[in-house]
């Protein structure tokens, strides 16, 4: 499909209440906005939801605007798991035969899947025929999908491979623990594969049903899924692999977050109807962790996302003469209309009325009910209304006099004023939301940084918790939407590991061109790709991670030499020069004079762009060697002493390389002899603390 610059770029997310979509022009600027309810009960699944959030977004476009891209986030690989919406697996674990009682023990499938198990000695010759009679006899009985695990399958996984063709050719989804994770752990591999495989059939469905809704809307257009590491990938990827998908939604909204509004370091939070999901920035890069699936750990890496049962539709429950809890039952799980979102004459006559929600459970739920029989829910939304804390242009914004009256019949059960019992109301969200806040600030070194909100109510219980931090607190720009809009920005992000019992400069590098050609090929712009380095001695592990924009989401139009010069003026100030260009990246430097009473100093800081203007790399004082390979080493040798290495980029002529969590220097020296010898030339940035 032709690029044009008059295009649109579609992120939808899927939420557990609304699904939302945004269409970015080129220039970043949002053109349009839909909203729709998400459709989890219809027959074709959250997939009507997308598409009737598409249509209200093509109907505000001119009709000759071409969509260049759609990309939605979901929760429904997190949903399918947590309300057991999974299939009758077979779990095939493979091995020497002499191996079986130990292979028997690490690969059961994890507790809470419906599975069966069965072992086939890979290393016997009708190894074929064996788990082709396996695999036969399980799906007799209505096993649905299938997950072949093999020890030692990372060094060669060609009985894997052979058992997957099998599955296939009989109809079967499978997924094979080798493609999932590169580490050795058998057992981990078989969480990961079992998992995996227990929600393909429903992600399969939902995949076909998604892929026919955009084409019948827009052929041919490019389809990406969001993952839940802040990649994106294609929805062939997404059929394979749905488990990447987990918390892709709060993914996207910190996805959005730092590629649009450029956070750095900080908490970020999104509040939604249900739930407020609350993730930790650092270097402008959201921090991952090791997912934990069904109480089981996996090798497959996610943000590190806490949810809290506490949100803009959340109930609120009262004892006594105080408000006992806020969350997490919510209006739009229990089917009730907020309060300020009715009119008075809806309201005439009601009353405050505590009920339970089921039958023995808790009561003290605080409703309106209204002669007529309606009832109506009091929110944290309500009370941000009734305190005009939310402006007219927010999606939250409702009726005044509505909330102000559902506040004072909450404030006459509690012996208070209507603006009294509204603050309490917030002040008991926020309390639940600032142990989080400051649990995972703390547990990644991020104390008194900014703490940044999405979504609609985040203005509203933003400042509530920063006040409690005592930390400074920013609402991001079009916070109603911030995940759709990190969907639609499409970043692709491919992450592999390999266990190692040394750091291997060879293997790395192969991890390197391994990770970097994978991103490519699922659709990354080779001009826009940064791959990261890490070894992790202790778990004795390598890990290569590749970054780059979609090449139909990253600006479009390739700048030449004098708008790239002043791109980088822009950014660096007019002192910028071109210090090195390669096929993908231009780098550029600049000099900063600083000067104090008593002296002054030099800054020089260094910039990477790509061929189109993006920002890839930025440090605020660097030393740069640029010649070739042996030039360049010599000189690093010359002037950086010391056993802990420096953060150091290399830039080649074809590729950006970061090596900044290879902190051990002898081990940095080696990687770059050995990943750079071929190089003709090359540009080594070295910055400085």
């Amino acid at each position: 499909m032709a690029v044009s610059e008059t295009g649109v770029r579609i992120g939808i997310d899927v939420g557990g209440t609304f699904t939302k979509g945004v269409a970015l022009g080129l220039d970043g600027q949002l053109q349009a906005v839909s909203h729709a309810p998400t459709t989890h009960d219809h027959a074709q699944g959250v997939a009507a939801g997308v598409l009737e959030a598409l249509d209200r977004l093509l109907t505000k476009l001119p009709a000759s605007t071409p969509v260049l891209l759609v990309a939605h986030s979901t929760t429904q690989a997190t949903n399918a798991l947590l309300e057991g919406d999974t299939a009758r697996i077979g779990v095939l674990a493979l091995g020497e035969k002499r191996d079986k009682g130990r292979i028997r023990k690490v690969t059961q499938p994890p507790a809470g899947l419906r599975a069966e198990w069965a072992f086939v000695a890979s290393d016997q010759p009708d190894f074929r025929q064996r788990a082709q009679a396996v695999l036969e006899g399980w799906q007799a009985t209505g096993v649905q999908a299938v997950a072949v695990s093999e020890a030692f399958g990372v060094d060669d996984g060609a009985a894997e491979r052979e058992a997957g063709v099998v599955a296939r050719s009989l109809g079967l989804p499978v997924t094979l623990g080798s493609d999932l994770s590169g580490s050795y752990g058998l057992e981990m591999r078989t969480v990961s594969a079992a998992i995996n495989a227990s929600i393909l059939p429903t992600m399969l469905r939902t995949a076909g049903h998604v892929r026919e809704a955009v084409n019948q809307r827009l052929p041919g257009v490019p389809l990406l899924i969001m993952r839940g590491d802040g990649g994106a990938a294609s929805l062939e990827a997404f059929e394979e692999t749905p488990i990447h998908t987990v918390v892709s939604g709060p993914a996207a909204s910190l996805g959005g977050g730092i590629l649009r509004e450029g956070l750095m370091d900080g908490i970020f939070f999104e509040v939604g109807g249900t739930s407020t999901n609350v993730g930790a920035v650092k270097d402008g890069r959201p921090v991952l962790k090791y997912m934990t699936v069904l109480g089981a750990p996996t090798g497959l890496r996610a943000v590190d996302i806490r949810i809290a049962g506490v949100a803009g539709g959340s109930l609120v429950r009262l004892s006594r003469k105080r408000i006992e809890e806020v969350g997490p039952r919510s209006a739009h799980i229990a089917g009730f209309p907020y309060a300020s979102f009715a009119s008075l004459q809806q309201l005439e006559g009601a009353r405050l009325v505590e009920l339970p929600l089921t039958e023995g459970g808790p009561g003290g739920y605080a409703l309106l009910a209204t002669p007529s029989g309606e009832r109506f829910a009091i929110t944290p939304t309500c009370a941000a209304n009734a305190l005009g804390a939310i402006g007219e242009d927010g999606r939250a914004f409702g009726e005044a006099g509505s909330a102000r009256l559902a506040l004072t019949l909450l404030g006459e059960r509690l012996g208070a004023s209507m603006e009294a019992a509204a603050t309490a109301v917030l002040e008991a969200c926020a309390e639940k939301l600032t142990a989080l806040v400051r649990e995972l600030a703390r547990e990644h070194g991020l104390q008194g940084m900014p703490l940044y909100g999405g979504g609609g109510a985040a203005s509203v219980l933003g400042p509530v918790i920063a006040r409690r931090l005592g930390v400074p607190f920013q609402a991001v720009a079009q916070a109603d939407v911030i995940s759709s809009i990190g969907a639609a920005l499409a970043v692709i992000r491919v992450e592999r590991e390999r266990s190692v019992t040394r750091q291997d400069p060879t293997i790395l590098d192969l991890l390197e061109r391994e990770v970097g050609d994978e991103a490519v090929r699922l659709g990354a712009d080779p001009g826009s790709l940064r791959v990261e380095t890490a070894y992790l001695p202790q778990e004795g592990r390598l890990r290569a991670v590749a970054v780059g924009a979609h090449a139909l989401s990253a600006r479009t139009r390739v700048l030449d030499h004098d708008e790239l010069h002043a791109q980088a003026r822009l950014v660096l100030d007019d002192t910028a020069r071109l210090t090195f260009g390669g096929q993908y990246h231009s780098l550029f430097t600049a000099t900063h004079e600083l000067r104090s009473l008593f002296r002054r100093r030099r800054r020089h800081p260094a910039l990477v762009l790509d061929p189109c203007g993006v920002r890839l790399l930025r440090f605020e004082d660097a030393t740069v060697f640029v010649g070739t390979p042996a030039e360049v080493l010599a000189q690093f040798s010359a002037v950086a002493a010391g056993p802990t290495a420096p953060h150091v980029a290399v830039l080649t002529p074809t590729r950006l390389r970061d090596y900044a969590h290879l902190h051990d220097r002898a081990a940095l020296n080696q990687q770059l002899h050995d990943s750079l010898r071929l190089e003709p030339q090359v540009a080594l940035i070295v910055r400085r603390e």
